[in-house]
């Protein structure tokens, strides 16, 4: 009697891995709130399995700055200013790192190409459905909808757009979808990230147009946001001073103010200039995750996020998947893909889609 062939890892992980990634990025708007009424020993037992689980990351065989990072942001925890919240949040990011590893395993990465493109097919119908007035599944018919695409407003479905787009660009035929629904979007953010890309690619594969298309991209993105009025969103009454007040919250409290913990300290400590730039409206995440990282947990914390970025991109050639890393490099600064439940798991999968060595050459 034959025996039952051994199970193949790498085999199903692209299944295992695309089942949560596909689930969360078809997540409507929904809101959840951590209420702070999840405790005693159940929660503290739970608390020091997610610590076990992170010094044991040590032997994954992954990068040592991801290793060090992970273990960092459990101690980050201890140091919190609100060590509740930062302990609770902690569990999603030991999921996150390892699925990290589960995506390290993937080969089958024609089939997450595929499910990227199914996902954006979706997206787009209901975006034409909208336009039209149309959409009787998330806006029953109104002729102005208040959830564009699947997710949220404008410039959430401009991120997440750019969030996918990594993956989509291998068909030439998306670049003209993704310009398009960039300036449907009407994000500035979403026009910015898909023309680094852009740029990026024609400066690594078409050297005799890299001026020309660079000229182009910044012109239009310009142009673009000077008729929407996007420059006021990174002025006095925007981003800007946000940004300056996070950078000054950084320097008072380097080692961080605990992972997850931006949303409830920020909003404390913005001042009353910030505050009161949108009456009802509080500042939940910095629009700029290169800025939210370090606030979180600490300069410590971005070099070591930094560091693990920087040694899987610098071994990357293939200028597709430098343009994608463009693009969300550039999503990343101005809006926050890395606090969407939708875009978290594509993130990861790209990181680890970098460094398949195979797909693209």
């Amino acid at each position: 009697m034959k025996s039952a062939p051994p199970f193949n890892m790498r085999k199903y992980a692209v299944y295992i891995a695309l089942i949560p990634l596909v689930l969360l990025a078809l997540t409507p708007p929904w809101n959840i709130q951590l209420d702070c009424t999840v405790n005693g020993l159940l929660w503290l037992w739970c608390n020091l399995v997610a610590g076990f689980l992170a010094f044991l990351f040590l032997y994954q065989k992954v990068s040592v700055w991801i290793k060090s990072l992970l273990v960092w942001c459990f101690i980050s925890c201890f140091l919190s200013r609100a060590p509740y919240i930062s302990f609770t949040m902690f569990w999603s990011v030991i999921l996150c790192a390892y699925y990290y590893v589960l995506c390290k395993h993937i080969k089958n990465w024609p089939a997450v190409i595929k499910a990227m493109q199914a996902i954006f097919f979706l997206v787009s119908l209901l975006i034409v459905m909208q336009m039209f007035g149309k959409d009787t599944l998330l806006n029953f018919g109104l002729k102005a909808p208040c959830v564009l695409g699947l997710i949220g407003n404008k410039m959430i479905l401009g991120s997440f757009m750019c969030v996918l787009a990594p993956f989509l660009i291998y068909n030439p035929l998306n670049w003209a979808a993704l310009v398009l629904i960039a300036f449907i979007s009407a994000s500035s953010g979403a026009v910015a990230s898909i023309g680094a890309g852009l740029v990026t690619y024609v400066w690594k594969k078409h050297k005799d147009f890299r001026l020309h298309v660079l000229c182009i991209v910044v012109i239009a993105s310009v142009l673009f946001a000077w008729n929407t009025g996007k420059f006021k969103v990174f002025g006095v009454s925007g981003r800007g001073p946000v940004w300056v007040k996070t950078c000054e919250l950084i320097a008072k409290r380097p080692i961080g103010y605990g992972p997850a913990t931006y949303k409830v300290i920020f909003p404390a400590l913005c001042g009353k200039s910030i505050r009161d730039q949108q009456p009802g409206r509080e500042w939940n995440t910095a629009h700029n995750d290169w800025l939210q990282i370090p606030f979180e947990v600490g300069i410590m914390g971005f070099f070591l996020f930094l560091g693990w970025i920087v040694s899987v991109v610098r071994k990357v050639k293939d200028p597709v998947k430098i343009a994608g890393v463009a693009i969300l490099a550039t999503n990343m600064a101005i809006h926050f893909p890395t606090r969407m439940a939708q875009s978290v798991l594509i993130l990861i999968m790209y990181m680890a889609f970098l460094e398949e060595k195979e797909y693209g050459r």
